[in-house]
């Protein structure tokens, strides 16, 4: 990756999940998955890949807190660039992230 990491937009990025956190109370495991995506992915700190780095990010936090999200690549991929384009919203992305959860562990009920 060429190019220089603006620090000062990753910081503002990951302040607005400490912010959403302490100020505005949330606390939905995949609900701070989705807002480290994106506010990773939008606030384009890095050269190059900000929206992969907002979902390795996302995914870490998922692992780090006993939740694996293994498969389906491709549809995480989709839902990341939905919600930077403005298609879904951050809940609409932790919807995605606890779907494949579920899914993966075999309690997704279908309908």
């Amino acid at each position: 990756m060429r190019g220089v990491v603006d620090v000062a937009k990753l910081q503002g990025a990951l302040g607005r999940v400490d912010n959403a956190i302490v100020y505005q109370g949330l606390d939905d495991i995949f609900e701070i998955a989705a807002k480290y995506t994106g506010c990773i992915a939008v606030s384009h700190a890095l050269p190059d890949a900000n929206k992969r780095t907002g979902l390795a990010v996302a995914l870490e936090y998922l692992s780090l807190n006993d939740y694996e999200l293994t498969e389906d690549n491709d549809l995480l991929a989709d839902a990341v660039r939905d919600l930077v384009i403005g298609r879904i919203d951050e809940v609409d992305f932790a919807d995605v992230l606890y779907s494949q959860y579920a899914k993966e562990q075999g309690t997704l009920n279908p309908k």
